[in-house]
């Protein structure tokens, strides 16, 4: 595995592209010094790291190869409206046509994008205007195996059955030190493979990715997300979307979940 902290700081692409929510397809390797500037400040840490480092294992082992195709699910985007949100297997073709068009074996879909078009059917998002897109989507084949990238326990499990939502989704607690943060991960198949409570490793399979009610409709992917304690504490924590009425404070609730994207 790769230590995901220590080593030389980012380059300020890196910086730049985390703040823009762009994708960025560089190995993580991020200073740590940075890492509590960007990340546990974000989370309100007061974070005794000395000479510490965290491993991230990779979110679907060695299944992505070569750079990914970004989706542009924006409302930007005339393609957005011609998709049959009501008809999993069109939806699903859709999106794996143009993947498989682009040249490309998977996709990503990008954090803090402005999703107004596709969310058309979801109307209590639309009615809250939450538009923003907090996780980052990881677009693959159904049934691919995805693994715990840090240390944690199940702290939460279920599946959504409304059309538009999560369907099979985990959320994992984290502990580093004293500190405590969440990740979630959506449109997992059911029946879940682990339980509440149990204490799960980096690199053990946490799920595989669902399909039609199990993916809550969606096309397959996985929805990567972080959420903070203080997101927790007043009640968000299972929102995958935020309106711009609160974007200024998606970093303390849902800071970019692109540090335990590894691949």
């Amino acid at each position: 595995m790769e230590n995901f902290l220590g080593g030389d700081p980012p380059k300020e692409d890196y910086i730049q592209n985390s703040l823009n929510s762009e994708f960025n397809c560089k190995k993580a390797h991020i200073n740590m010094g940075f890492f509590i500037l960007k990340f546990f400040k974000i989370l309100a840490m007061n974070f005794n790291y000395k000479s510490e480092k965290i491993d991230i294992y990779p979110l679907f082992g060695d299944l992505l190869n070569g750079e990914p195709y970004v989706f542009d699910f924006s409302s930007k985007n005339p393609k957005t409206l011609e998709y049959n949100l009501n008809d999993f297997k069109e939806f699903n073709d859709d999106i794996f046509n143009e993947l498989k068009n682009s040249g490309m074996s998977w996709g990503i879909g990008k954090y803090l994008e402005e999703r107004r078009n596709i969310l058309r059917g979801s109307i209590n998002i639309i009615n809250e205007k939450r538009i923003y897109h907090l996780g980052l989507d990881i677009i693959v084949p159904y049934n691919s195996v995805v693994f715990c990238p840090l240390d944690g326990t199940v702290y939460k499990l279920g599946k959504e059955t409304q059309k538009g939502n999560y369907g099979g989704y985990l959320v994992i607690k984290h502990e580093i030190k004293d500190q405590t943060f969440y990740s979630l991960y959506g449109h997992l198949k059911t029946p879940h493979k682990v339980q509440l409570g149990q204490k799960i490793l980096a690199g053990q399979e946490l799920g595989r990715i669902g399909k039609e009610s199990d993916s809550g409709g969606w096309f397959c992917h996985l929805h990567l997300q972080l959420i903070t304690q203080k997101a927790m504490n007043e009640g968000y924590s299972e929102w995958g979307y935020i309106s711009e009425e609160l974007l200024s404070k998606v970093e303390e609730y849902f800071p970019n979940p692109n540090f335990l994207f590894k691949r």
